[in-house]
């Protein structure tokens, strides 16, 4: 998963099967950061071929490796 552009709250991602995504992040109410694609998890995934939890622990970690200060509770 490599991160493309960021412009938070939003956040271009390539996977690596080559698909280009976007997903909006948001905190929830105990502080963690969260992700929606724009796309719906659904249709990601079977555009990326990989299971919705997978897919969103690849993006989880690319977006924690780029923005960690995004992940501290405010």
């Amino acid at each position: 998963m490599r991160l493309i552009e960021i412009n938070y709250p939003h956040y271009r991602l390539q996977h690596r099967s080559g698909c280009i995504f976007d997903v909006i992040a948001f905190k929830l109410d105990d502080g963690r950061l969260a992700f929606d694609p724009v796309k719906g998890w659904d249709e990601l995934s079977v555009e990326c071929q990989q299971h919705p939890e997978s897919l969103l622990e690849d993006i989880d970690d690319a977006i924690y490796n780029a923005t960690p200060e995004k992940y501290e509770n405010e």
